[in-house]
């Protein structure tokens, strides 16, 4: 038995509408979209929104 293909960002099982990128292939495009965002350690560092800063009274 062939093993199933996985999304390479959600590692899902490959469907009907996959998308392959470069050497990668997604199951969706948010799965490609998602994959293509840049990361840091903190998180997502193509945030707009600053997290809040708590002081200790």
């Amino acid at each position: 038995m062939a093993e199933a293909q996985m999304c390479d960002n959600c590692h899902e099982e490959l469907g009907e509408e996959s998308i392959q990128r470069g050497g990668k292939v997604y199951c969706c495009e948010a799965c490609a979209f998602e994959a293509s965002r840049s990361v840091d350690c903190g998180g997502r560092s193509d945030s707009t929104v600053a997290q809040p800063t708590v002081e200790q009274a």
